[in-house]
């Protein structure tokens, strides 16, 4: 069994005039310990829904998701990164980190340690004292991402995280979540709509359908790492960037339109 098992999962939801429409459509995937795969797909095929049932914040109408615990024995944990960073603005960049600890009750000698070594890990030791007023889109998330981190999930979900930064903070950013993946390995699953992001940062791309969303395709992404701007400029990479947005055309095109159960 993967870190993270999809399987056969539905989801029908209830419209206003009580219509039940499928999101969802029996999509069953595996996601082995460590990988980084990218869940990518036209709006509307349920990306973020997939997203949210792997990470408990909606139930699956059909179907299971099992995380594994990577710890060997226990209760598997999620670390969960929004597109906005939903940081508490009268709180230090320090305080909204060590959230999640305070609130499990850790000790504050240790909770301060684990925060400042998730804030040098996400480079923002020297912020550790603003508010988020004070710091820039992208440090906002990054203290967004330690604050994920910091009680050390099994895996870690991203819903877009960088989709509301201009393109050249959302750059940096793929390359600094690549260097903070690659520091401290964790099994990521990363909700985008950007196909060059998705070939920039993932080891498999699961394409999703729609009418309802199921898996249309899986990718897999052979570039060496670590990955950089100049990479993205190679044959290689804009050929699959190329092969990615021709499967979403396919995908936008398609007849498979079984909505309404």
């Amino acid at each position: 069994m993967g870190a993270i098992t999809v399987d056969a999962v539905s989801k029908v939801f209830t419209s206003r005039t009580e219509k039940q429409v499928m999101a969802l459509r029996e999509i069953s995937l595996e996601v082995k310990e460590g990988e980084f795969v990218v869940l990518l797909g036209p709006s509307g095929c349920g990306k973020t829904t997939l997203l949210r049932i792997m990470g408990q914040l909606e139930a699956a109408t059909v179907g299971t998701v099992t995380i594994k615990s990577s710890k060997g024995g226990g209760d598997s944990t999620i670390g969960f990164v929004f597109q906005e960073p939903t940081l508490m603005p009268w709180r230090t960049s320090e305080d909204n980190v060590g959230l999640p600890l305070e609130l499990t009750g850790v000790h504050k000698k240790d909770r301060l340690r684990r925060v400042g070594e998730m804030l040098e890990l996400v480079q923002l030791a020297h912020a550790r004292r603003k508010t988020p007023a004070q710091l820039s889109g992208g440090m906002r998330q990054r203290v967004s991402i330690a604050r994920a981190l910091v009680h050390d999930p099994d895996v870690l979900l991203m819903d877009e995280p960088f989709g509301a930064l201009d393109a050249q903070t959302r750059d940096m950013m793929n390359i600094e979540l690549q260097r903070i993946w690659m520091q401290n390995p964790k099994t990521v699953v990363f909700v985008t709509h950007s196909v060059a992001e998705a070939v920039f940062l993932g080891d498999r791309i699961v394409m999703l359908g729609i009418n309802p969303g199921h898996v249309h395709s899986i990718t897999e992404v052979n570039l060496p790492r670590p990955r950089t701007m100049e990479m993205a400029e190679s044959q290689e990479f804009r050929e699959l960037v190329a092969e990615l947005r021709e499967q979403i055309g396919d995908v936008q095109r398609s007849d498979y339109i079984p909505i309404s159960v």
